[in-house]
């Protein structure tokens, strides 16, 4: 009886560990990493590059499927100018592109804006990684339950409920 209890916790256990609920939240693999072109741009504009060849030069760095996004702007850029194309941009890169096109319009230094949005970003980051790390103790009370249940029945009430059907049936119990 205690195996099967065992048996029985271990295989819910181990159903929940897979469970979406139980695990790390992942970035899709199409998704682009919005922080590492911040820091790409950042070390390019610091090196002395200008903008537009700013892009071109972290385009040629970032993973095979993150380059469609910066390819978009840089498209749009040789046809409607730079600082319209980040306007315009939308989906991943949009909250950068906002900023660096309004840095680009004023004249403003890129960088600061680069530094600003790379801090932010790091913040949000950090947040929902306490946010989560303050969750884990009532993730964890389904698995350590089901865990410690057995274990619990087997010391504690097994040896009552044998004592109890010893003193029923009359007879000695192994």
């Amino acid at each position: 009886m205690v195996l099967m209890a065992l048996l029985v916790s271990a295989l819910l256990a181990g159903s929940l560990r897979w469970h979406p609920v139980h695990t790390r939240r992942r970035r899709p693999r199409h998704q682009i990493d919005v922080l590492l072109v911040a820091r790409l741009l950042t070390l390019a504009i610091s090196a002395g590059h200008p903008l537009g060849t700013a892009l071109q030069d972290v385009r040629a760095r970032l993973p095979e499927s993150a380059r469609p996004a910066v390819d978009d702007v840089l498209a749009r850029a040789r046809s409607a100018g730079l600082a319209r194309s980040l306007a315009e941009t939308t989906g991943p890169l949009g909250e950068l592109t906002g900023r660096l096109a309004l840095a680009h319009i004023t004249g403003a230094s890129v960088a600061p804006v680069l530094d600003a949005y790379v801090a932010l970003v790091q913040d949000a980051r950090r947040a929902r990684a306490v946010e989560d790390a303050r969750t884990i103790g009532v993730k964890l009370i389904p698995p350590l339950t089901l865990l410690l249940l057995p274990g619990f029945i087997a010391l504690v009430i097994a040896p009552f409920v044998l004592e109890q059907l010893d003193g029923l049936l009359g007879r000695s119990i192994p």
